[in-house]
């Protein structure tokens, strides 16, 4: 089975719910770092090295193949792969961790859902039902129905007068 960045953000988001914060064991490390990204605007970089150690734990279980497939997926890669530089085994794995990284946090976010393709999602209090936009389409100025049918001729809508020779020669 083929390992993904999924399954991996899933493990280490495991680990972290199951180590306790140093200090309170009544609450997880996972818990934790919920309660920071509210409340604090910027990361302790003990606590990011912590999750790092985590990734690292998970990227280590993987071999060379695995880790280029991963690797080749992420966003950083996609920059050398254009460039055409090659990358080591260490390099790569910097990047994953990176990647990783910044997928273990969005999925802190619980307002966070991955799966879109679209970064934008209209809330739910804004749609309207049919008979709700029937009210608004009627609550309107209503226009006078028009015959589309009929052909429209350039005389009813000018008459000789409206254009000399000339003008009409530049048309």
């Amino acid at each position: 089975m083929a390992t993904t960045s999924k399954k991996i953000v899933d493990n280490v988001v495991n680990s972290l719910d199951k180590l306790p914060f140093p200090g309170k064991k009544t609450i997880s490390f996972w818990s934790y770092l919920k309660d920071q990204l509210y409340s604090e605007a910027t990361w302790d970089q003990n606590d990011l090295a912590v999750i790092e150690k985590e990734i690292k734990k998970e990227l280590d279980k993987l071999n060379k193949k695995d880790i280029v497939k991963l690797w080749e997926d992420c966003d950083a890669a996609q920059i050398k792969l254009d460039e055409g530089t090659d990358a080591s085994e260490n390099e790569m794995k910097s990047d994953l961790i990176n990647d990783l990284l910044g997928k273990v946090m969005d999925r802190m976010d619980d307002n966070y859902t991955s799966g879109f393709s679209s970064s934008y999602v209209a809330p739910s209090s804004s749609k309207k039902s049919s008979e709700e936009k029937d009210e608004d389409v009627a609550d309107e100025e209503e226009l006078e129905p028009t015959d589309l049918d009929e052909e429209i001729v350039d005389d009813e809508f000018f008459d000789e007068e409206t254009f000399d020779e000339d003008e009409e020669d530049n048309f």
